[in-house]
């Protein structure tokens, strides 16, 4: 995978009044792991409790909230995050990352 960073500046940084977290806006390729099934996806911003990727509206179509498996994603070296999904809508997926 490569990796593309399109914005990091303080912005991007910054802590959002409204979060638990930091995210961080990256944009990057990455994969899902659902029940078998490997979903090809962009990670739109990433943090210590989740991530929120931009999946193909067709594909979304069998990914629904409750759904775990595997973020596959190359950050500063491979890395791979189990997650539940907690949001659907559009072209876009939320994920919290879970312990086993």
């Amino acid at each position: 995978m490569n990796l593309l960073i399109l914005k990091y500046n303080l912005e991007d940084l910054m802590f959002d009044k409204t979060r638990n977290d930091e995210r961080v806006n990256i944009i990057t390729k990455c994969s899902l792991d659902i029940k078998g099934r490997k979903y090809d996806c962009i990670l739109d911003n990433i943090s210590t409790i989740g991530a929120s990727v931009e999946i193909n509206a067709s594909d979304q179509n069998s990914i629904h909230i409750g759904d775990t498996g595997t973020l596959n994603v190359l950050l500063l070296s491979a890395v791979q995050y189990l997650f539940k999904v907690v949001r659907t809508d559009s072209n876009r997926i939320g994920l919290k990352f879970v312990d086993q």
